[in-house]
């Protein structure tokens, strides 16, 4: 099999690739990063055995099945739930003292076991093979600005106070949700809160991605291991029946969570297509791929989403360092940011 590193892309066969692309999706390409782009049209190239960008523009122009192909692989689909299990904790931990509910009165248990949590890369275990491999000396984490200072200025905490409507239903956004593990996830955090504490509010989930087949793939709500390695036992036991395939075991998200959320097959990157206004916006590693220009076109579209007081979160690795525009870095360990106009510190 051929190499990515071995297929050449000139200049003007990527500006014409992009421009066809654009015609026959209607999807903003542009808005990436080039090599995110190249690597993504080369992986594309090396699955139909086609050397040169030339011939891969012909395919495209007359195979509409190998658009879609593309458009699905395109996707940013490295998820599983509760990945980055200590944002989810936040998240619980930021609607309970809303409620003013303490963490002990509540059944909910976020943190997967040791033994899954062996399996994969966290700070703790990073922190520790540093340690173990004496290679680096290990520091802590400069402090982060106090979360909680700010919580009771948060748009939805005023509805937590008001009798449960649809008028005063929590909105949150996931984008991109990927296959859904995302705002499933948070669905299952805010059904858990809301069967035990009797004025937990109505809530509205909106989940966002662009590509067809993960859409498709989100709304029929069955996983794989790989989707499961950094869930609970609480959460999995509550809300997944295993399925027994010839591959082994397939875990079905219960009908409970998955009306829980509404999916949107779209181009975030030209505005969504819901007329809401959301209190919470997940938008977790997306910006990393966008190029600088275009990176400032999609933060002011999820701007003008985010209600005064509203909070965005997005991925670890993602950074609009103390702020951008009206959003103000909160608690930098999490990377939360609140919409506010005025000056918080």
């Amino acid at each position: 099999m051929k190499l990515i590193e071995s297929i050449h892309i000139d200049n003007v066969s990527y500006r014409r690739l992009i421009k066809l692309l654009r015609v026959k999706t209607g999807l903003n390409f542009e808005y990436y990063n080039k090599p995110f782009i190249e690597k993504r049209i080369k992986s594309r190239m090396i699955r139909v055995n086609c050397d040169d960008p030339e011939d891969y523009l012909k395919q495209i122009s007359s195979q509409k099945e190998e658009v879609k192909k593309f458009v699905d692989g395109f996707t940013i689909n490295y998820t599983f739930f509760f990945r980055d299990y200590d944002v989810f904790e936040t998240f619980q931990d930021i609607l309970l003292h809303g409620l003013n509910v303490s963490k002990k009165d509540v059944n909910s248990d976020i943190k997967p076991a040791p033994s899954k949590r062996a399996n994969f890369r966290t700070k703790a275990n990073a922190a520790k093979n540093i340690v173990k491999n004496r290679k680096l000396t290990y520091k802590p984490e400069k402090s982060y600005v106090d979360i909680f200072i700010f919580l009771n200025q948060l748009a939805f905490y005023k509805k937590i106070k008001l009798v449960p409507s649809e008028k005063n239903s929590i909105n949150v956004w996931s984008c991109p949700c990927a296959t859904g593990e995302e705002p499933y996830s948070i669905a299952m955090i805010m059904d858990n809160l809301k069967t035990q504490v009797p004025r937990f509010p109505k809530y509205r989930i909106v989940a966002s991605d662009i590509a067809h087949e993960a859409i498709e793939k989100a709304k029929i709500g069955i996983y794989t291991h790989d989707s499961m390695k950094e869930i609970s036992d609480y959460y999995e036991n509550k809300y997944f029946t295993k399925q027994k395939t010839h591959f082994g075991y397939n875990s079905s998200i219960s009908g409970t969570i998955k009306n829980k959320v509404e999916f949107v097959e779209e181009d975030v990157t030209t505005g969504h297509n819901r007329p809401y206004k959301y209190d919470i916006i997940f938008c977790r590693y997306l910006l990393i791929y966008f190029n600088r220009e275009n990176r400032a076109k999609f933060l002011k579209i999820i701007e003008n989403r985010l209600v005064e007081n509203g909070i965005l979160v997005l991925g670890k690795t993602e950074t609009l360092f103390d702020s951008w525009g009206s959003l103000k870095l909160i608690d930098s360990r999490n990377r939360i940011y609140i919409k506010s106009h005025s000056n918080l510190y």
